[in-house]
């Protein structure tokens, strides 16, 4: 419902405090599945295949920020400080 607008995923991790009834893998595949969607809409999502079922979840800090559709899992808690200064970075990049 929010493409093309820009999306940015952000989680951590649950050795530091995210809660482990979040489904990461899960929401990654979701956000895998949504690419089509933004691409049809004419523009770029994460830059990955589209095949939520095969694409597998990214390192952790590693992002997926080249397009309007952005995940970022860093390495804390239940908080999204430590994926700020990527956010905002991705933000203005995006807003020009």
């Amino acid at each position: 419902m929010c493409a093309p607008r820009l999306t940015f995923i952000s989680y951590g991790i649950p050795e530091k405090g995210d809660a482990k009834w979040l489904d990461h893998q899960g929401s990654y595949m979701a956000t895998v599945a949504a690419g089509v969607v933004f691409k049809l809409l004419g523009v770029k999502d994460l830059g990955v295949s589209n095949d939520y079922k095969t694409e597998a979840l990214p390192s952790v800090n590693t992002g997926l920020l080249d397009g309007e559709l952005a995940w970022r899992q860093h390495d804390g808690g239940h908080t999204d400080a430590p994926n700020m200064k990527y956010f905002i970075e991705w933000a203005n990049k995006k807003i020009k």
